[in-house]
């Protein structure tokens, strides 16, 4: 919920409607493209929104979330292995920690992918079939030999 909020924000008015009219896009489909395109300020915004909105909720009934800064870790934290000694004791806070573990994994990893701006590499082409079907029909030919050695052995 926060991070459709949060990712939201990063779209402008215009184009932030069920359904863009002149493209047909969604805007969910801008937030997913705009998280491929630039990965790393996904990343920032989903921890520090995240996790300002994880501590807004949390702060009142959960002990171990006395600072945003505690709240912050546990959102990154929530991006890999999940390792930390808070855990979400409200609704909101698993509402929250839901798709941030779910989908931050992911999320975590394109950050690693080559820049979208980069050209993509050409399609390899397949390798030319050189002796076709002839040697397909030669490697048929010496599985059904086989097969009837199996059969002549097995009942001989």
């Amino acid at each position: 919920m926060i991070c459709t909020v949060l990712l939201a924000s990063r779209v402008s008015p215009a184009r932030c409607s069920t359904a863009a009219p002149t493209t047909g896009t969604s805007d969910c489909s801008m937030r997913r493209t705009w998280a491929r395109e630039d990965p790393i300020d996904a990343l920032a915004v989903t921890v520090l929104g995240g996790g300002i909105a994880f501590y807004l909720a949390e702060r009142d009934t959960n002990p171990g979330c006395a600072t945003p800064w505690d709240a912050i870790l546990y959102m990154a934290t929530c991006l890999s292995v999940g390792y930390d000694n808070l855990f979400p004791t409200t609704s909101t806070g698993h509402t929250l920690a839901l798709p941030v573990q779910t989908f931050g994994p992911a999320l975590s990893g394109m950050a690693f992918d080559a820049p979208a701006t980069e050209a993509p590499a050409e399609p390899r082409q397949p390798a030319p079939r050189r002796r076709g079907r002839r040697r397909d029909r030669a490697i048929l030919d010496k599985l059904d030999e086989i097969v009837r050695l199996l059969g002549e052995a097995k009942g001989g």
